[in-house]
């Protein structure tokens, strides 16, 4: 018996096959975007927060410097002064450090504390800083700790 097979079913099987290749690349290729669109937000959330950490120090530097040049320096409410590192910055919460000075003498056993925050956009990173003078009188920090303040 002679089998008489028709010539036009040749590529019959060619669009299934590309249909189904084009379907996998687009899933690879959606996977690769969400990865680096995940990485993206993560790297741009690292910076910021990384910044408000410089930025917390800044302001506790900047009440070292207060207390340098004033031993009975206070600032007690909370955020008592700020810094902006931007135009605006602590009004619109963008860059800025707000620092707080607590009424402590200096010595071991009462010693001044700083409390800074450094703010970007919606990152806060908190620095506590202790001093302690030296006890020869001559009003000398002879003793810093600075340590980072989890919520």
């Amino acid at each position: 018996m002679n089998r008489i097979c028709p010539k036009n079913n040749y590529g019959f099987a060619t669009l299934p096959t590309i249909l189904a290749i084009s379907g996998m690349i687009l899933v690879v290729a959606f996977g690769i975007a969400a990865a680096t669109f995940t990485e993206t937000t993560s790297g741009a959330a690292e910076l910021q927060s990384a910044a408000a950490r410089r930025y917390a120090e800044a302001g506790a530097n900047d009440a070292l410097i207060r207390i340098a040049r004033n031993k009975n320096y206070i600032c007690v409410s909370p955020d008592c002064y700020s810094l902006d590192m931007s135009a605006n910055g602590c009004a619109n919460s963008t860059a800025c450090a707000k620092v707080s000075v607590s009424a402590g003498v200096g010595a071991t056993a009462d010693p001044k504390i700083i409390i800074s925050s450094g703010i970007v956009q919606n990152k806060t990173r908190k620095i506590q800083v202790q001093v302690i003078y030296d006890s020869l009188g001559y009003g000398l920090a002879s003793s810093t700790v600075w340590q980072e303040l989890t919520n």
